[in-house]
């Protein structure tokens, strides 16, 4: 598997961009947000991932600025009938905060606004992609909500209700950083 390539960019094209490593040039496909801003030679690292065709055809590289993306990606690519061309439309159109919120709302309205995804598709990602956003809520939780508990206790708050406060400050910003989540704590009562 190839985790990343770094180089220059040699061409940009509107779906895809060719990395210059070495004396090779990689043909990657990546999500409209990161063509718009790139220009041809630049240095740039891509985290990617490597779609071998299941017949006949040629291998694609699919490349991502964040690690955060690549893994959405991949998380999209278990949702059945989706496939790698329809989740990178995704990622074109949603930043990765953007897609976990409108999953979090379950906006079944946004998500078929992207080219190729209907109202049944987008509701099966719903449903297989759930998961996802409980794994990262998790993980927010385990790095934000430690400090930010640990700040209430230092304030006199109690355990239980530095608890109570910050699941409320979650329920408002599931992606806040430590000092939004106190901040957001301490407003709620």
């Amino acid at each position: 598997m190839i985790a990343f390539v770094e180089g220059r960019v040699a061409q940009v094209y509107p779906h895809g961009l060719v990395l210059k490593v070495g004396d090779i040039g990689l043909f990657l496909r990546v999500p409209l947000s990161l063509v718009s801003s790139i220009q041809a030679d630049l240095p740039l690292k891509l985290h990617t991932v490597l779609i071998l065709p299941r017949e006949e055809g040629e291998p694609v590289l699919y490349g991502f600025r964040e690690e955060e993306e690549k893994k959405l990606f991949l998380a999209l690519l278990r949702v059945p009938r989706l496939g790698p061309q329809r989740a990178l439309h995704i990622l074109s159109t949603f930043s990765v905060e953007q897609f976990l919120q409108l999953l979090q709302a379950e906006d079944v309205e946004a998500l078929s606004q992207v080219r190729g995804i209907g109202k049944k598709l987008a509701q099966q990602m719903l449903l297989e992609l759930k998961p996802l956003l409980k794994e990262r809520l998790t993980t927010v939780r385990t790095a934000s909500y430690g400090e930010a508990y640990e700040a209430l206790l230092a304030l006199g708050l109690t355990a239980q209700e530095a608890h109570y406060r910050l699941a409320k400050a979650l329920q408002l910003d599931p992606s806040a950083n430590p000092i939004t989540l106190i901040q957001l704590a301490l407003k709620s009562s």
